[in-house]
């Protein structure tokens, strides 16, 4: 015969307290939290769905910033692009009004104060900021995209904002796209490396490389070295890495040849001994990767420089110029141009007395006349040739500008008749930039629309997989509460302890 005792019995109520007291907790714990899932081991199975979608809504989050911060860049972007727009304009305004009958050589000087102070503002447009950051020079955002000369000083490349998965735009636009030129060549293995970063150069120094297995190897930078000599520098240095043009163009690659077995490490690039040409070159730090990038080493063009090795590669084809010096002009064909130097042969052999080269920061041509009598300059037929050699209209309003004024210091009617078209290219040109700058900004605001309309979906899913259900919740928990004082009530009645229980 099965005797049940008085300990199994108190087990049993103890263990019937336990569960119920367990039950009400859980139902508290989700009334109070309003979640259903509170820790993994309340569900198991949809813990997975639950983290996936907050995954889902941090990303989102981090897409939203930046689509806010990309279209704050283009919102301000297009008001001072505007405003090169409206510069151009008061300058032909101006221009217009020297040419008529009763003015003269003062009114000239007088107006050429105006210009000047155009110019100055379209300049001060191109180094624009937002948060302290130049807004129209790339992605090099800490320096003046525009030098004192009005050239081109920036990257050849605009900011790029991640604003939703595999879907980037660009969040910036360059001062050489409507205030001046940059003709910004693709490197050469011959490219010298004194004309990299804008002329600046690279400095003689060497470094070394680590390669992902620990091994070392040195380079040694000298005076007079081309990316040839410096691909073979690297690659001979003793590392376990391969140097080479990047497929752009416009930077260096280095590949880390280390068998996935033998990575011990990063791929490290240091300078020695107080050198910078790695910093310089954009190779210096610890990187995870197998390819390592250098920045746009940006060089400056030169007479050897080929037309097809220009606009990052792109290449240009010349079309026929007018040459404008005061009274003097003349037509010029490129037919048989190849480098630079061939367009500038081609220029200074035409009879309007004055000069072609290379501007002093080597992004583009100017033209220079043999008097100050007159100013000289090019006008585009039919194409953009003179726009992109740095000598028109178009693009180049702040030089434009800057002719304009000096035409009228030197009352060179013909010059300020002439510049006229070259201001209407100015005027059309930003126009056409400013239309690029609003359909970015409309496609930020379509993908705000998306990124909102994912978040409120994403949040629904999530609280299908994680909410609780309260009104379940709070049955549960008076079920829990019933089903405890009942079974504190039953154990009392069952269990009634007598003197015969202690003496046995």
């Amino acid at each position: 015969m099965f005797r049940i005792t008085n300990r199994m019995m108190y087990n049993n109520s103890l263990s019937n307290m336990f569960l119920h007291t367990q039950g009400m907790m859980k139902a508290s714990e989700q009334l109070s939290s309003g979640k259903r899932v509170n820790r993994p081991s309340d569900d198991p199975t949809g813990i997975g769905d639950i983290l996936m979608y907050k995954t889902r809504l941090a990303r989102n989050e981090r897409y939203v910033d930046m689509s806010q911060k990309a279209e704050n860049y283009l919102i301000v972007s297009e008001g001072k692009v505007a405003t090169a727009t409206d510069l151009a304009n008061r300058a032909k305004e101006l221009a217009m009004s020297q040419l008529g009958a009763a003015t003269n050589a003062d009114t000239g000087r007088i107006t050429a104060l105006e210009i000047a102070q155009l110019a100055e503002t379209a300049l001060g447009l191109g180094n624009s900021k937002v948060g302290g950051d130049y807004i129209f020079g790339g992605r090099r955002t800490n320096f003046p995209p525009i030098d004192a000369n009005g050239e081109y000083a920036g990257d050849s490349k605009n900011l790029v904002a991640e604003v939703n998965e595999d879907y980037r735009i660009d969040m910036s636009i360059l001062a050489s796209e409507f205030l001046t030129t940059d003709m910004n060549p693709k490197l050469d293995v011959a490219t010298p490396l004194s004309i990299l970063r804008g002329g600046m150069g690279i400095s003689t120094g060497n470094f070394t490389i680590t390669d992902r297995s620990g091994v070392s190897g040195n380079v040694q930078i000298n005076p007079g070295m081309n990316i040839s000599n410096l691909i073979a520098a690297i690659n001979s240095s003793g590392a376990n890495v391969t140097a080479s043009l990047a497929p752009d163009g416009m930077s260096l690659r280095i590949m880390d040849n280390t068998p996935t077995a033998s990575v011990s490490g990063p791929m490290t690039i240091s300078d020695n001994a107080g050198g910078a040409s790695a910093r310089e070159l954009g190779l210096a730090g610890s990187r995870n990767l197998q390819y390592v990038f250098s920045t746009d080493l940006n060089p400056t063009i030169t007479a050897a420089t080929r037309l097809s090795d220009l606009f990052g590669g792109k290449g240009m084809i010349l079309a026929d110029i007018e040459l404008h010096n005061g009274s003097a002009s003349a037509t010029v064909s490129f037919a048989s141009a190849v480098t630079i130097g061939d367009v500038l042969n081609t220029i200074n052999t035409a009879p309007i007395n004055a000069t072609a080269s290379i501007n002093a920061s080597g992004t583009s041509l100017s033209l220079v006349s043999a008097t100050s009598a007159t100013v000289a300059f090019a006008k585009d037929i039919g194409g953009n040739t003179a726009e992109l050699l740095g000598i028109g209209g178009g693009r180049n309003l702040i030089s434009t500008l800057k002719n304009l004024e000096q035409a009228m210091l030197a009352n060179d009617k013909a010059g300020i008749m002439n510049l006229i078209d070259n201001l209407s290219s100015a005027v059309l040109n930003t126009s056409m930039v400013r239309g690029v700058v609003g359909a970015r900004t409309n496609r930020l605001q379509h993908n705000a629309d998306t990124l909102q309309s994912n978040d409120a979906d994403t949040k629904t899913m999530l609280s299908y997989s994680q909410d609780a259900d309260m009104a379940a919740a709070a049955t549960e928990f008076a079920l829990m509460q019933t089903a405890y004082q009942a079974t504190i009530k039953s154990s009392a009645s069952i269990i009634q302890p007598t003197l015969l229980d202690f003496i046995r």
